[in-house]
C-alpha cells in the first residue's frame, strides 16, 4: 500500500488523470459485465417499450435543448465554484473517474447486448456534439485544477487572491461557457434527430 501511494506521488496531473480515467473505465467494464444480469432485462425493456415511443413521437427539440443547456450550465457553473475550494481537486478526480465509469459502462452494456449495433449506438449517443464537449471538458479539467492549486497549494487562500485569479480566467470560462451553448444545440437538434433514426433500427 505505501509503494502505491508512492508511485501515485510521483505521478505528474496529467499521469494521475490519465490513471484515473483508466480505472473509471476498468472499473465500468467489470461493472458491466459482473452485473449484467442485474441490468439486462431494463435495457431489453427500453428496446420493446422506451426505443418505439422515441421514433414513434415527435420531438421537442426546442424544449430539449432549454433542458440539456440547463442541466450543462448548472453543472459547468458548480465546477468551477468548486474550482475555487479546496473541494475543488476531489472534485475534478471524481470526475475523471465517474466518466470512465460512465463510459466503460455504456459500451461494455450496449456491446454485450447489442454487439456491433452497440458501437453504432455509443457513437451516435455522442456525436456530433461530443466533438465539442471534449474539449470544453479538457480544458475546464485543467484549467480547473490549475486554479484550484494555485489558489490553494502555491498561495495563501484569500478574497484577494481568489478575484484576482477570476478575473484573469473569466474570459476563457466565458468562452468555454459559449462553446457549451453551441454543443448543446448540436445534441438537441442533430444530435437527437440522428439518434432517433438509430433506434429505428433496433425496433
Amino acid at each position: 500500500m505505501n509503494q502505491l501511494k508512492s508511485q501515485l506521488n510521483r505521478l505528474n496531473v496529467l499521469q494521475l488523470s490519465l490513471f484515473l480515467l483508466i480505472l473509471g473505465l476498468f472499473l465500468g467494464i467489470l461493472c458491466a459485465n459482473v452485473f449484467k444480469v442485474n441490468y439486462i432485462t431494463q435495457i431489453r425493456n427500453f428496446k420493446t417499450d422506451i426505443f418505439p415511443r422515441i421514433v414513434g413521437n415527435d420531438i421537442d427539440y426546442m424544449g430539449l435543448f432549454l433542458y440539456i443547456l440547463g442541466n450543462n450550465l448548472r453543472d459547468f457553473f458548480i465546477y468551477w465554484l468548486l474550482c475555487i475550494t479546496i473541494l475543488g481537486i476531489p472534485y475534478i478526480a471524481y470526475k475523471i473517474t465517474s466518466f470512465g465509469f460512465f463510459t466503460g459502462f455504456l459500451i461494455s452494456a450496449l456491446t454485450l447486448e447489442y454487439g456491433v449495433k452497440g458501437l453504432l449506438l455509443v457513437i451516435v449517443y455522442v456525436f456530433p456534439h461530443g466533438i465539442l464537449y471534449l474539449p470544453v471538458g479538457l480544458i475546464s479539467l485543467y484549467k480547473g485544477y490549475r486554479l484550484c492549486s494555485f489558489i490553494y497549494r502555491d498561495n495563501r487562500a484569500n478574497i484577494k487572491v481568489i478575484a484576482r485569479e477570476l478575473r484573469a480566467n473569466i474570459g476563457l470560462i466565458l468562452i468555454l461557457a459559449l462553446a457549451l451553448l453551441v454543443a448543446s444545440l448540436l445534441e438537441a437538434f442533430p444530435g437527437a434527430y440522428l439518434l432517433k433514426k438509430t433506434l429505428g433500427l433496433f425496433t
